[in-house]
């Protein structure tokens, strides 16, 4: 297949680029260069519909990563976050008719739920996003499926729990702790600690994809590692424990943090409809994954 890939350039579409370029021919579609220097590259700005149209044609498959994202910058910047997330989702599918890509796989996340009724949560659970980020991916989802609808372009959406992995910033909670408590640095964790979280390895991530290439068609997956939610506060002191570390941990209310949001105390998936329709299965246990980060955070 040829396959192009938004957002190419980050950690799940590294991923990807590196798994499917051993069977498929892969073109990554990004503002900046990526870690591939051997994949197909195009610069490319994900709110200039011009420019995805020129980008993917020829293309079977269109795997959409690009997004804003983070806390603190899609809550602050809420109009970009909108336009990003949303319009540069419909760019992406005007691009798809008019080169008559046969499908889009779109990165959806475990935000657009908000807080859940229940743990673990099903994908006919009740949406109630309560960040900006949420809506935004809310408001792509929709304009897949209404795309789909009107133009028959074949669809999966996969809704992400918690993606973490190697190459990851230190923006995000895995590798923020990890540098800091390698180094026996003070960590900080926002609120008490207990909200709860399960943490995916982005190798297993890839693989819901590569099952998205040719099953699920017209489906929303929950994708993640159901297996061991913990706590933001037990996985801080999991790292502390599997780094031999010193490091103390400092609380702070959110009052006092640049998070200026209502934290979502639970998120965990039910991933029975990935498992029984894709034969999905997280391999990759917790204490394996951080392992990895960890070596490298210390190479």
């Amino acid at each position: 297949m040829n396959i192009a890939i938004t957002g190419g350039s980050g950690l799940i579409g590294s991923e990807l680029s590196k798994l499917f370029s051993k069977k498929h021919n892969v073109k990554i579609l990004d503002f900046k260069e990526p870690r591939d220097k051997d994949v197909s590259f195009s610069k490319v700005d994900i709110e200039s519909y011009e420019q995805i149209v020129n980008a993917t044609e020829g293309i079977d498959v269109i795997i959409h990563l690009a997004a804003a994202l983070g806390v603190v910058e899609t809550e602050k910047n809420p109009v970009r976050t909108l336009d990003v997330n949303a319009i540069g989702t419909k760019n992406v599918l005007e691009a798809c008719i008019k080169n008559k890509t046969k499908k889009i796989i779109f990165s959806s996340s475990s935000e657009i739920y908000g807080e859940p009724e229940s743990v673990p949560i099903k994908e006919t659970d009740r949406i109630t996003p309560i960040t900006t980020y949420g809506i935004s991916k809310l408001m792509a989802e929709e304009y897949i499926k209404s795309y789909s609808k009107t133009y028959g372009i074949k669809y999966t959406i996969f809704r992400l729990f918690n993606v973490y992995g190697e190459e990851q910033a230190n923006r995000w909670v895995v590798p923020e702790f990890v540098s800091k408590i390698i180094k026996d640095e003070e960590v900080t964790i926002h609120g008490d600690g207990h909200q709860i979280r399960a943490f995916c390895h982005v190798s297993d991530i890839a693989k819901a994809f590569s099952y998205g290439l040719t099953n699920g068609d017209n489906e929303i997956f929950n994708i993640g590692n159901n297996l061991e939610p913990i706590s933001i506060k037990e996985l801080a002191n999991r790292i502390i424990t599997l780094s031999n570390s010193k490091s103390k941990i400092k609380f702070i209310s959110f009052d006092d943090s640049s998070r200026n949001r209502r934290e979502i105390l639970k998120r965990a998936p039910d991933i029975s409809k990935a498992s029984e329709i894709l034969d999905y299965e997280p391999s990759i246990s917790l204490d394996e994954g951080l392992k990895r980060v960890i070596e490298k955070h210390t190479k």
